[in-house]
């Protein structure tokens, strides 16, 4: 099949904030584990700040801002019971950001072959892209647990590019936060990232290559962006 002009050879996504919003139901599963440890929990606007980094981080986050202490023990040991909430109602309430179908459905027919990279474990990870019936629009799909670094260290990324049997220089990453930034920039891929993501700093601060208004401008911005390339 033949890809439309300008359009890179494969596009990598984040996968939390950016193609689905999650924050719900990790919100539910953090809060669950911090009721159980003794602590109050959160509400959904607060989790999203946390999320990014994996699971140690965000049960990590949530106890630097209680003003509790956790040592690397204790924070190991509370990873998989995290986990085993979380896989329990992972797809409650999880459900795809506006037009991302669209997206995915896009690419997907011209030709362009799609990777997932994400920090979130690939086991909830495959559960949600089945739940969501979007597994089937990735030929890559790379987890936190899926090689020895999480992002933004670029081995996922370069892993993810691997599978996909495709350079840096005809990839594009689409994320949501400055770990998918700084994990394309190790890796010397080209980067886009979403408005309204699961950060709190603000899209336009993060160092990307382009900050979308939505996805559904996707297509009309890598087109842009190839052009002005060809113009430079």
């Amino acid at each position: 099949m033949l890809r439309p002009e300008g359009y890179p050879r494969a596009i990598i996504w984040d996968l939390d904030g950016t193609l689905v919003e999650s924050a719900p139901d990790i919100a539910t599963a953090l809060n669950i584990l911090l009721n159980e440890q003794g602590m109050s929990g959160y509400p959904i606007p607060a989790v999203r700040k946390m999320i990014g980094g994996g699971v140690a981080k965000l049960i990590e986050r949530a106890y630097r801002l209680s003003g509790e202490s956790i040592g690397p023990a204790r924070l190991d040991a509370l990873v998989p019971r995290f986990m085993e909430v979380y896989s329990d109602c992972a797809t409650d309430s999880t459900k795809l950001v506006p037009h991302a179908r669209k997206a995915l459905s896009h690419f997907y027919n011209t030709g362009v072959r799609q990777g997932l990279c994400t920090n979130k474990p690939e086991a909830v990870t495959r559960q949600i892209l089945g739940a969501l019936d979007i597994s089937g629009y990735f030929a890559s799909v790379v987890g936190g647990d899926s090689t020895q670094e999480k992002k933004p260290h670029p081995l996922p990324l370069i892993t993810c590019l691997e599978e996909l049997a495709t350079s840096p220089e005809d990839a594009l990453m689409i994320g949501d936060s400055g770990a998918d930034v700084g994990a394309a920039r190790a890796a010397n891929i080209t980067v886009i990232v979403v408005p309204d993501g699961y950060t709190e700093a603000p899209a336009e601060t993060l160092g990307a290559d382009f900050v979308l208004k939505e996805l559904a401008s996707l297509p009309e911005t890598i087109h842009q962006m190839y052009f002005a390339r060809m113009a430079s």
